[in-house]
């Protein structure tokens, strides 16, 4: 069963997110309808000193976002830092919307689970940063991490669910595609994709994204924000990685094909996003080049001071959250 058998995609709602006057954000999002989607031009954007300009983080599900949270809380003021609650992120993010002007204006930075969209709340000019995953290895991690982690909303289903069971009745399809798309008239985000979300996501992330990183190149995004935003990196551990979940090879080929078919705009946007990377690599080559032995040098550390950075990193991190909920 394909996905347009089991359930019909929402028509029109990349024409509502291109010209819709989007009142929930406060102005109207980002005309696009000129853009020549297949022309895939990256953003030319200059690179920029720290605290200039204001950033924002979209931390996408299961791409390694904890790990570059924590290293954002070691390289901007935790008081410049808001921060989504990443558990309640959709309450936690409208909250944010109808925070008062200048109180939005004091901030350097904004990260964590948000649609694309925020910067038309900020006075200043604000650039993005994402990362994405492969869409078949972030599906499994996906389930294997709500069977993991109790909060989880779907936690209690994972633990009696098959990955194929729990991908088709739990999992959010082309997320990445619909968060990067951004709102629309009636939504936070589009609840289903289709070729013209998927064309808006590609748009924005080669139009308002300073740096597009990919989970299976970490460290050479982390090289690459360190060359464009000017970030130290000293210390860098992981956070969050799954022990539990077994590898793409031992899935069965019916449930990878199965995943391939539903998440073919994530995919598609992914192998975009992935040309994205490779320009900006290529940009900023010798500067990479030269940052890599500083970024595995940081992920060097004792046991001791392995756990000393993750307890800090941990008291930072709440310090951060609980700053942006007050």
């Amino acid at each position: 069963m394909t996905p347009d058998q089991a359930r019909p995609l929402v028509s029109r709602v990349g024409s509502a997110t291109i010209e819709s006057d989007d009142r929930r954000n406060g102005g109207l999002l980002p005309g696009i309808q000129n853009y020549d989607f297949t022309s895939g031009q990256p953003s030319t954007r200059a690179a920029f000193p720290p605290n200039s300009e204001a950033l924002i983080f979209i931390h996408l599900y299961k791409t390694g976002g904890t790990t570059l949270n924590r290293i954002i809380e070691w390289e901007y003021k935790l008081s410049r830092i808001c921060s989504v609650e990443p558990t309640w992120w959709r309450w936690s993010y409208q909250r944010i919307t109808r925070w008062s002007p200048a109180r939005l204006a004091s901030m350097d930075v904004f990260k964590g689970h948000m649609p694309f969209g925020l910067h038309s709340l900020v006075s200043r000019t604000a650039n993005y940063i994402t990362v994405l995953r492969e869409p078949v290895e972030r599906a499994i991690s996906d389930y294997y991490f709500a069977r993991r982690f109790k909060p989880h909303v779907h936690h209690r289903a994972a633990l009696q669910l098959t990955l194929k069971e729990y991908f088709l009745h739990k999992h959010e399809h082309n997320l990445q595609s619909r968060i990067l798309a951004g709102p629309n008239l009636h939504e936070l985000f589009p609840s289903a994709c289709d070729a013209a979300i998927l064309a808006v996501a590609k748009e924005n992330l080669a139009r308002q994204f300073t740096v597009v990183g990919l989970t299976e190149r970490f460290d050479e995004t982390l090289a690459l924000l360190k060359v464009v935003l000017g970030w130290k990196v000293k210390r860098y551990r992981s956070f969050r990685v799954a022990d539990n979940r077994i590898p793409k090879q031992l899935v069965s080929p019916g449930t990878l094909a199965l995943i391939h078919e539903w998440e073919r705009f994530d995919i598609e946007l992914y192998d975009y996003a992935s040309s994205l990377f490779e320009s900006a690599i290529a940009s900023h080559r010798e500067a990479v080049d030269a940052a890599l032995p500083t970024i595995h040098e940081a992920r060097d550390m004792t046991p001791l001071e392995s756990r000393y950075y993750w307890m800090s990193s941990i008291a930072r991190a709440v310090i951060c959250r609980a700053h942006s909920l007050l």
